[in-house]
């Protein structure tokens, strides 16, 4: 039988597309789990230290010296890392931890230095910190949680012997969302190891994320509106991935822990382009760490599930600007799938986010206008309140 071989220049022009691609693709597979994994070890650093030392005093020799066998490990796996520029500020920022560490510094001191080396790496090494999906709600991996952590971090996450407790709210305020699911990727964190954690999905791990969270808030009343309204990057994505509680003001930070804790039941509070906002910086983490085919989904995904919606009501209230931001959707996505230089494309994810952002106010009501209409709505209850006032009167002097 004869094949219908594709010409042989074909053949040469996609090898030479699909090679470099391929393994600019690949190399950030190969290093993620050492960043991944020096910043777990960097989170637990943040979390426990305060418990080791006090006023300068060893309380626990044993967490203490945990803590300097982490950061020992934490340095190692971050000179292991490929070097570009930032990486030797990253290193200096995990040995400045050491010397910290080392000298008994203050808690709060320490859990800060180690959270800003872990968000530096983060940053450094494009790590993914947020799901593309929305998160899903607790009761998704209420039933894995039974099989796989009742036994060591109890029914209600109290904890014992074996595990922490996840119900006190002040420690689970040291984690992020990103550090929780991080703990249960078995390439990067040994405490739970292959057999708890070893075939679990990325839902799954988010799932049981926000299971951990949960319990932390359990019984608690839902923040009120007023507060999404003033803290927009927390109830959606990736500020409520990232965030950690304790490094945000006591009601903001209260706010998060149940937000992150329901995630379902925030989703009618985030406007649809912060949305497709979070998601695109998401799209241009995944792109900045060579990951095109992720960037392109999320692209499509802040497209259908943030702008869409509201592209409609935008060319009614400013077409010139809907039709810049069709210019700008294709120009990105073109760029994303034509394999355009990285600066090109970085551009055009600004000018996207940019005109977003324009979009947004320009479809806020007008200042001033819900107090208008708090006065409109009270001067007709006054002018219906004195209609009834008036027919009272005139049926009164009807029947005199």
């Amino acid at each position: 039988m004869r094949r219908n071989w594709p010409p042989l220049p074909l053949l040469a022009l996609c090898l030479l597309l699909w090679l470099p691609a391929t393994l600019y693709a690949q190399e950030p597979l190969e290093r993620e789990p050492l960043a991944a994994e020096a910043s777990n070890l960097l989170s637990y650093i943040a979390v426990d230290y305060g418990d080791s030392v006090k006023n300068g005093e060893i309380q626990d020799n044993s967490l203490y010296e945990q803590q300097r066998r982490y950061l020992a490990r934490a340095l190692e796996l971050v000179r292991q890392l490929p070097d570009r520029p930032g990486r030797a500020a990253l290193e200096n920022s995990v040995l400045e931890l050491d010397v910290a560490i080392a000298e008994k510094r203050d808690g709060e001191q320490v859990r800060r230095r180690a959270n800003a080396a872990a968000d530096r790496l983060a940053a450094l090494y494009q790590l993914q910190r947020s799901p593309a999906e929305m998160l899903p709600s607790a009761d998704f991996a209420r039933a894995l949680y039974v099989e796989r952590c009742v036994s060591c971090h109890g029914a209600q996450g109290q904890g014992g012997d074996r595990a922490p407790g996840l119900r006190d709210p002040q420690r689970m305020a040291s984690f992020s969302l990103y550090d929780l699911y991080n703990i249960l990727d078995p390439t990067v964190d040994s405490v739970h190891g292959a057999r708890i954690d070893g075939d679990l999905s990325s839902r799954q791990r988010w799932a049981l994320a926000v299971t951990a969270a949960n319990f932390a808030v359990a019984g608690e009343l839902p923040p009120t509106s007023q507060l999404a309204q003033r803290y927009p990057a927390l109830i959606g994505l990736p500020g409520m991935a990232t965030t950690r509680p304790v490094e945000l003001p006591s009601e903001a930070a209260g706010a998060l822990m149940w937000w992150r804790g329901h995630p379902q039941r925030v989703r009618a509070l985030e406007h649809p382009l912060a949305r497709a906002d979070g998601l695109l910086q998401l799209a241009e983490t995944a792109y900045r760490g060579g990951d095109n085919a992720s960037a392109y989904h999320q692209l499509m995904l802040a497209f259908r599930q943030g702008y869409a919606p509201l592209r409609e009501q935008l060319e009614i209230r400013d077409a010139p600007l809907a039709a810049q931001l069709s210019e700008h959707w294709q120009a990105l996505r073109t760029a994303i799938l034509g394999n355009a230089p990285n600066a090109e494309v970085i551009a055009a994810f600004q000018r996207l986010r940019t005109a977003l952002g324009q979009a947004r106010a320009r479809l806020e009501p007008p200042a001033g206008q819900s107090r208008y209409t708090l006065w409109a709505a009270l001067l007709f209850a006054t002018a219906a309140a004195l209609g009834l006032l008036l027919w009272f009167g005139l049926r009164r002097r009807n029947s005199v």
